[in-house]
Order: structure tokens, then C-alpha cells, then sequence
């Protein structure tokens, strides 16, 4: 997955979390919808903390990647010897 999907799946899953949250307060749900709900909650939650897992490792490896990059570049150390 690139970063831009991994983002796009972030935000999707906190937008549809947040709405099964208020659908969960609705009275007219049934305890079995509620149970379902629940668990699909459950799953979305799961599904988020592995996006954002993805999305921290790719982070990282960028830093890791910037850090790498300028030290190839850094001025070399030289000793003149007379």
C-alpha cells in the first residue's frame, strides 16, 4: 500500500468510527444491531491501528532515509600530513 492510500484509509475508517459512534446512541437500534455494531466496530478498530502502524513504519523509514542521505553528503574528513 502507498502512503497516500494508507492515509485515505485512515481517514475513512476515523470518519465511519465516528459515525458508528453516533448510531450507537440511536433508541431505535435493536440489542442484536447493537451487538453487531459493536463488533464491526471492534474490526474497523483493529483495521485502523494496523493503517496507522503502516503509516508510522513509512514515517520512519523516510527519516531514516533523510538521515542516510545526508550523511553521503556531509563534508569528508581530511588530514594533510607534512
Amino acid at each position: 500500500m502507498s502512503e497516500p492510500e494508507i492515509l485515505e484509509n485512515i481517514s475513512t475508517l476515523q470518519r465511519w468510527l465516528a459515525a458508528a459512534w453516533r448510531r450507537l446512541g440511536d433508541p431505535s437500534l435493536t440489542t442484536f444491531d447493537k451487538r453487531e455494531l459493536r463488533n464491526q466496530m471492534k474490526q474497523a478498530d483493529g483495521a485502523l491501528r494496523r493503517c496507522l502502524a503502516l503509516a508510522l513504519e513509512l514515517k520512519s523509514a523516510h527519516k531514516a532515509k533523510d538521515r542516510a542521505d545526508a550523511r553521503s553528503f556531509s563534508k569528508p574528513d581530511l588530514r594533510f600530513l607534512a
